[in-house]
């Protein structure tokens, strides 16, 4: 996870104690509950500036050193993200990723590498699971901006995005290189193609959708196939 305000409910809700740092980064942050069966792993502050290390970069450390530390069955990259009305999107609404995710604002047309800049790295199918627990399975992407220009629309119009998030497409490539079972949990705070401005509109709903989240986070944990 990447923010306080998203994994400060969650901890409190399952009761996870700090757990230590990885020395090479420390300023990641792991919380394992008793039996360390759950691990919440937290990109931490930035040192340099003094807020949440959000983005691709502080997530694919995070996840590498995780995963190198505890050894998961399974990584869920939670959060909040951005929805969109033209697909049925409204605050509050838990997405649970579908089929794979992209970085919709990296741009490389070059053979090959065209292919690498937009990843596309697997999610597993829990579209069952999320119909059980009244949630909805779609198409995630992700992007380092938290507004989004002509370019990356058309790339998430194409690939039919619920959530515009800032890390699930970096951990899913950490996943899916390592051999681990991937998915993301998403809670939308804002509107992308509403009338809202992008951040004011976040900042309104971040509580608000974080409480959605620690409720949605621990459901879904519960109901993962072993």
């Amino acid at each position: 996870m990447a923010m306080h305000a998203e994994s400060d409910p969650i901890r409190s809700r399952l009761d996870l104690q700090p757990a230590g740092s990885p020395e090479l980064w420390p300023s990641i942050e792991w919380f394992a509950s008793d039996d360390e069966s759950i691990v919440l792993a937290r990109n931490g502050r930035d040192p340099g500036h003094g807020v949440d290390a959000i983005g691709t970069g502080p997530a694919t450390i995070t996840t590498l050193l995780s995963v190198q530390r505890w050894q998961p069955r399974w990584i869920v990259s939670a959060g909040t993200a951005g929805g969109f009305n033209a697909r049925g999107g409204h605050v509050g609404q838990v997405i649970v990723a579908d089929g794979p995710v992209i970085h919709h604002d990296r741009r490389i047309p070059l053979p090959g590498f065209d292919q690498l800049a937009r990843g596309g790295h697997p999610s597993a199918d829990l579209r069952d699971v999320a119909t059980r627990l009244g949630f909805v399975s779609g198409p995630c992407s992700t992007g380092d901006s938290l507004d989004a220009p002509p370019a990356d629309i058309e790339a998430m119009a194409a690939h039919g995005t619920l959530a515009k998030d800032m890390e699930a497409a970096a951990v899913a490539g950490v996943a899916d290189r390592l051999g681990v079972r991937f998915t993301a949990c998403k809670v939308i705070t804002d509107i992308v193609d509403g009338e809202i401005a992008t951040a004011e509109e976040f900042r309104a709903n971040l509580a608000t959708a974080s409480a959605v989240l620690a409720d949605a986070v621990p459901a879904l944990l519960a109901d993962l196939p072993a």
